[in-house]
């Protein structure tokens, strides 16, 4: 090869490498690897090694939030009532009930459909709240805060199959224990939990507890029911077996939500007042670590695998992703106005994951 070919080849290789390198560095030309983007109106896809899809309810927009997880993602945007405030989903993760509390109905959500099946308001219902589907996934228990009135309605039907008015004032919100076949509810306005059998739903027997139970949730082993004390700062552990308070655990300021990640004697509290949360070993009785999140937290929700804690800061618009084993906050997820009742859907074999609701 010729001196002037060997210099001509030389610049006709500069000139290509400079090519591809100011392509690869400008932003605005996409890369052969990556994935394609949905198009107008058209749902994003899930990522290829998704764990779940966490659901967000927005009170102040009317709507439900569906989000991948672990990218967090928003996959859809699912128009509901007015004022929605808890979300319970079906085992099978195909159906999501929606509480509004705004127009007093229940939304029934068709979650691989992205949209609203059909809206129930059963005859009496008024403020409902609290939601709890039992784990064969026939029935589900729903309060009615303003009427006084639990309701039982037949999932597969979508129609109530029975109710009953309760004494108690403040019904607010329920957790089931038993396999399905007992039901806990916490009285807010009368300081008390209320224990029914299932699905009769006959009373058991109704007792005090403390100043404002308003969250609720039973341990995995079935032995204790925590439930948080608005009005004291603190959680009361229940002996479930024969309904009485054992102790009080200090938590934060009014706190309003309890949960149990999987297979885990730990509960975790979310505390209005304080902005953050409490992790307390309910075994041990003592508090483990407390957690900063955003404003006015509200429902919370775990992933399957239980290391995972999605928390719904209802007056920052977000929702706190908080490391489990490392109890500190790891991400933040932008939701719409006032986020609240969550519950997390896992496809990894771990099935629903309900959450432990919203604030009031």
């Amino acid at each position: 090869m010729t001196r002037r070919l060997r210099i001509l080849a030389a610049l006709l290789l500069s000139g290509g490498l400079v090519s591809a390198a100011a392509s690869a560095g400008d932003p605005t030309r996409p890369s052969a690897a990556a994935p394609p983007r949905p198009g107008a109106g058209e749902p994003a896809r899930p990522a290829a090694h998704s764990e779940g899809q966490l659901l967000v309810l927005n009170k102040a927009d009317d709507n439900l939030m569906v989000f991948d997880a672990p990218s967090h993602q928003l996959l859809k945007t699912i128009p509901v009532g007015r004022e929605p405030h808890e979300v319970a989903v079906t085992p099978d993760g195909r159906k999501a009930y929606v509480a509004n509390v705004g127009d007093d109905s229940l939304s029934v959500v068709d979650l691989k459909e992205g949209r609203v099946r059909r809206t129930l308001k059963p005859d009496g219902m008024d403020q409902p709240h609290g939601l709890a589907i039992t784990p064969d996934g026939r029935r589900l228990f729903v309060t009615s805060e303003g009427s006084h009135r639990l309701y039982l309605i037949d999932v597969r039907r979508d129609v109530v199959e029975r109710s009953i008015t309760t004494t108690q004032r403040g019904s607010h919100m329920v957790t089931l224990a038993g396999k399905g076949t007992r039901a806990w509810v916490a009285n807010r306005g009368s300081d008390s939990l209320s224990l029914y059998d299932l699905p009769g739903l006959k009373l058991v027997r109704t007792f005090k507890v403390g100043p404002g139970p308003e969250g609720i949730a039973v341990s995995p082993n079935g032995r204790f029911i925590v439930t948080s004390l608005q009005g004291a700062g603190q959680v009361a552990v229940v002996d479930a077996s024969r309904s009485s308070v054992l102790t009080r655990l200090p938590a934060g300021e009014a706190p309003i939500r309890v949960l149990f990640p999987a297979a885990s004697p730990m509960a975790i509290v979310s505390n209005r007042g304080s902005d953050d949360v409490t992790f307390i070993d309910v075994a041990a009785r003592h508090v483990i670590a407390t957690v900063p999140v955003g404003k006015r937290p509200g429902g919370m929700a775990v992933n399957g695998r239980g290391t995972r804690l999605y928390v719904a800061n209802n007056d920052s618009g977000t929702v706190s992703i908080v490391s489990i084993p490392g109890r500190e906050v790891s991400g933040t997820i932008q939701a719409g106005r006032t986020p609240d009742g969550l519950a997390f859907v896992s496809s990894e074999g771990g099935g629903v994951k309900q959450g432990a609701g919203g604030a009031r």
